[in-house]
């Protein structure tokens, strides 16, 4: 089952609106259905996967008190499109809960050992290259003329693609049709430069970084590494996305920081060929000119990621300590929007008709549940990354399979979290879909396996 996580993962289409956005795809059926399964097999697991005293404790009491808020924005705030109600919010946090307790809970059931861990991770890059073969590059292809492929896009979309509620993103058939601009499966461009530049390739970067003479008699996976990431750059910019551009920058600049000294006069080179290329582009070709004065030079719609933002920062400071609830930002984030951001046809059409969605994940946490949560999020991850340096540091700079595969994974979590924090601080960050979970809680099993395998070995 390890295999068939990561594929089941990338299929994000909603079946109902009513529910959590991750709690309403194929990935939570056949996620439980797996628990469940194990479970009956062997009970023995369940006791393996119960929450320790202290972190139910911590779960218990960040419950209550969202439990208590939501109850009393209801009588405060009354009846209004700009919020949740308490049956939709209070079904959709619980479900938001079960969500991160199943990616736990599998990934703890399915990585076990060593190579259960180099399964999934060779799933991970099968995956990505079905997705990049079968869903992207057909879509690359039909925005380049290639327009009988929409009877292949279309039905796949239909199946699979994830849509937003009221937007008429996806008239044509697809986004990509509609829109013209890659998406993958997800609702927007946005979000597929999210699931490529947070999900693969940190994995990606910190294979490359390896030197080509660890791979022994696999140095077909090292160019193949730089061949995805190669691909994946070209496709965060044909996206036409701020974030894909946001992704394109963090990405060479985890890989400047991961890479060894020797190597970073020659990327340094690199960086600046490429930016005079890109330069000589925008100046003499006009589909990058206007590509790039549309999505980043000249942007516009910034007014609406703005002006939430500034309504997050609002919201958050008038309820510092325990923020305002879950599902309930939005009312306090149009009482605090500056009323220059109201003059769009998103925010008229769109965003003054239904709950004003969170457009930067930081200051959406703050709102949400205050800094008091926040902050014992933040510790505890901290630990998890103390810990992770910590190991990484005891293992030794060698070429052997097992020390090769904890160092590249390690690195992998410590860069997946420093970009995932930097992108949450400017935009949505998607860290709740199944992808970024189970990558995540893939990293934290490998923690713990190389802790155990160090500790066996006397390290």
């Amino acid at each position: 089952m390890v295999a068939w996580l990561m594929p089941f993962a990338l299929l994000p289409k909603t079946y109902t609106y009513f529910f959590f956005d991750s709690f309403a795809q194929l990935a939570v059926l056949i996620f439980s259905m797996y628990i469940m399964v194990k479970i009956y097999l062997q009970p023995a697991q369940l006791q393996t996967v119960l929450p320790k005293i202290n972190t139910l404790r911590l779960w218990g009491a960040f419950v209550v008190v969202q439990l208590i808020l939501m109850a009393y924005q209801s009588f405060v705030v009354g009846d209004t499109k700009q919020i949740y109600g308490l049956l939709h919010g209070l079904v959709s946090f619980i479900q938001m809960i079960l969500v991160i307790w199943i990616a736990y809970t599998v990934q703890k059931m399915a990585i076990q050992r060593y190579e259960d861990a180099v399964k999934f991770v060779k799933s991970v890059i099968i995956s990505l290259i079905v997705y990049i073969v079968v869903i992207v590059l057909p879509q690359i292809a039909f925005i380049d003329g290639a327009f009988w492929l929409s009877h292949i896009i279309n039905p796949i979309a239909g199946l699979f693609e994830r849509h937003w509620l009221d937007r008429n993103f996806y008239d044509n058939g697809s986004y990509v049709a509609t829109l013209w601009r890659v998406n993958g499966l997800e609702p927007e461009a946005s979000f597929l430069a999210l699931l490529l530049g947070l999900t693969f390739s940190p994995l990606l970067i910190m294979i490359a970084e390896e030197p080509l003479k660890n791979f022994k008699n696999r140095k077909w996976l090292f160019w193949l590494t730089w061949a995805l990431l190669a691909i994946i750059v070209v496709i965060l910019f044909m996206a036409k996305t701020t974030t894909g551009f946001l992704m394109i920058g963090l990405l060479a600049v985890a890989y400047w920081f991961a890479a060894p000294r020797k190597q970073k006069l020659f990327i340094a080179g690199g960086v600046v060929i490429g930016l005079i290329a890109v330069a000589a582009a925008y100046q003499f070709v006009p589909s990058v000119n206007a590509m790039l004065n549309q999505w980043l030079f000249q942007k516009g719609g910034t007014d609406n990621r703005l002006g939430g933002t500034i309504g997050l920062i609002g919201a958050w400071l008038h309820h510092p300590l325990f923020g305002v609830g879950y599902g309930y930002e939005g009312h306090y984030i149009v009482q605090n929007l500056p009323e220059w951001s109201k003059n769009n046809a998103e925010y008229m059409d769109v965003y003054k008709n239904q709950s004003y969605p969170i457009l930067n994940d930081v200051f959406g946490w703050l709102a949400r549940y205050g800094v008091i949560f926040v902050l014992i999020g933040f510790w505890l991850l901290l630990g998890l990354i103390t810990r992770a340096v910590k190991t990484l540091g005891r293992l030794k700079r060698s070429a052997s399979d097992h020390v090769m595969f904890y160092r590249v994974m390690i690195k992998s979590f410590l860069v997946t979290v420093a970009i995932t924090i930097v992108t949450a601080g400017i935009t949505p960050a998607n860290a709740t879909s199944w992808p970024m979970l189970l990558m995540l809680f893939f990293y934290w099993r490998v923690v713990h396996l190389a802790e155990d395998e160090l500790q066996n070995e006397g390290i």
